[in-house]
């Protein structure tokens, strides 16, 4: 893209800038607190190449990073403090995963994000994690399965003709 005039860089930006706000509203709309959830994903996304295929692994990632650290809190505060093992052999066997290029579709760069941010203080003491979870399914349904349904009917369209 660096080829591109510039006017029509400024004109892609502006339109980023609508959508982002109508997501904003639709959120608004639709009870959901916490739109930046599903922004935080988009830029992992977009720092990993913006890819397509990369998308589901954020989400999917991001997700299980979420309900990773909402059991750091959650667990032992339920079955006490030996169930803090289950959490921590999690992010071990996420670690490990990553490092052998394992299922990528959740041990990925969007999960150890979601679980640092679901991990910071405030979140923890506020137990806000599994909330998050709906403002990032929403984000999913709008910047990963939305762009995805579009482009399978775009080349749908064009093998036809």
């Amino acid at each position: 893209m660096q080829d591109l005039p510039f006017w029509k860089a400024i004109l892609i930006a502006l339109t980023i800038l609508v959508l982002a706000a109508a997501y904003l509203l639709v959120t608004s709309l639709l009870g959901l607190n916490d739109p930046w959830v599903a922004f935080v994903a988009v830029t992992i996304w977009s720092a990993i190449g913006m890819k397509l295929e990369q998308a589901p692994g954020v989400f999917i990632g991001g997700a299980l990073g979420l309900v990773i650290s909402w059991s750091i809190s959650a667990l032992p505060y339920i079955y006490g403090d030996l169930a803090l093992v289950f959490p921590i052999a999690a992010i071990v066997l996420a670690i490990a995963c990553k490092i052998k290029e394992i299922l990528p579709l959740i041990c990925n760069f969007g999960l150890f994000i979601f679980l640092t941010l679901g991990s910071a203080d405030i979140v923890l003491e506020e137990g806000m994690q599994l909330a998050y979870l709906d403002d990032l399914a929403f984000g999913a349904i709008c910047f990963w399965v939305f762009p995805w349904l579009v482009m399978c009917l775009r080349s749908e369209a064009a093998t036809q003709d």
